[in-house]
Order: C-alpha cells, then sequence, then structure tokens
C-alpha cells in the first residue's frame, strides 16, 4: 500500500472529501432543531418586547432638601428657593449636624451656558450660631444671574475656603451624580442640629 500523502486520509479520500459529510451533518441538524424538552425555552411575545428608558437620576438631599456636595470632611447642601435665593449649609459626614466653621468665605462659580459666573455668599449664622462661626452661607436674588431658577439650573462648582485652605466640589445634576454614604435623610425645613 503506498503511503498516505497529506491531503488523503486512510480511507484515500482528500481533505475535501469530508466536506460534503460535514456539510450534511450540519444541514440535518439545521432541518430538524433542537427538541423542545421541556427545558425552560418560550416563544417571546409582546411583553417581551420592552423600551429601554432612561436611568432615573437620582441626586443626594440634605435636611434642607438639597443637593449634597462633597467639600473634603465636609458637606456642602446646596438650595434655590422658589425667590431664587441660594442657600449653602456645611454639614457633617452623616449629613445631619451642622458644622459652623470661622475664617470662611464661599462663593459658586457657576456655568450659565459657555460663560463662568461667580456668585459671592455671604456668612448668615443660623440663630444657634454666636461664637462667630457660621455653617450657613446666602447669595440674594440679586446676585444669582437670572438663568437660575431652580437647582437644576445651578451646575458649576462650589468654592470653600476655611483658614486659607481652598476646597472645591461639582454641582453636577447628571446620573453619575452620587454618594457614596448610605445616609437616612430628614426632608423638613428645620435647620440641621449643631
Amino acid at each position: 500500500m503506498a503511503p498516505l500523502n497529506n491531503s488523503q486520509n486512510k480511507n484515500g479520500l482528500t481533505g475535501w472529501g469530508k466536506a460534503p459529510a460535514a456539510i450534511a451533518t450540519c444541514s440535518l441538524a439545521l432541518m430538524l432543531g433542537c427538541p423542545n424538552s421541556g427545558s425552560g425555552y418560550r416563544e417571546l411575545g409582546k411583553k417581551d418586547d420592552v423600551t429601554n428608558t432612561n436611568p432615573v437620576k437620582h441626586h443626594v438631599h440634605g435636611p434642607h432638601d438639597g443637593h449634597v456636595v462633597e467639600l473634603g470632611k465636609l458637606h456642602g447642601e446646596v438650595t434655590v428657593g422658589k425667590d431664587r435665593v441660594i442657600t449653602v449649609y456645611l454639614l457633617d459626614e452623616a449629613l445631619k449636624n451642622a458644622v459652623p466653621v470661622e475664617k470662611a468665605t464661599a462663593i459658586i462659580v457657576a456655568l450659565i451656558g459657555a460663560e463662568k459666573v461667580e456668585i459671592p455668599l455671604t456668612a448668615s449664622p443660623l440663630e444657634t450660631e454666636t461664637d462667630g462661626k457660621t455653617s450657613r452661607y446666602v447669595a440674594n436674588a440679586d446676585q444669582v444671574p437670572e438663568a437660575v431658577k431652580s437647582i437644576e439650573d445651578l451646575k458649576g462648582e462650589l468654592v470653600l475656603v476655611v483658614d486659607g485652605e481652598k476646597t472645591v466640589g461639582s454641582l453636577t445634576h447628571d446620573d453619575a451624580h452620587d454618594h457614596d454614604h448610605d445616609h437616612d435623610h430628614d426632608h423638613d425645613d428645620k435647620p440641621a442640629k449643631k
């Protein structure tokens, strides 16, 4: 018997000789299909036709129902009232207690269209803050650009400088805005506890 060359198998068929058998086997499997053995397969129907929706936007809210901004060890809660007054409350990690500071300044650098507008915030101590420290900063409506009607219109940065140390927090309202802390929040108009 002659030795086999690389293109022949032991039956003397060339490599192409195997193709019809493989094609026939695959065709038979396609024609017969998979048996329905109760393995959980089902026909798709109208109830399976779903439309993708945008994810729910999630903002962390503080005790004054404002949006929370990370400021290093502190948190800033930013609110915009119906009268367009912007108020920033400095809070602790738990978003429960006011954190009064001294020798501090605060501004919002708002992004209005493509323009950056500085909104100065004035120290406005809570009634219980009488020692020269404050946890609340306010910008009156006449200092707020007309384009800012609600908190959703306020984008940019909150800049807090305490005793010469500057901290910047981002004011954004997108889907990525989230907060890593697990907080219980009371949504009332009471000032945060000192």
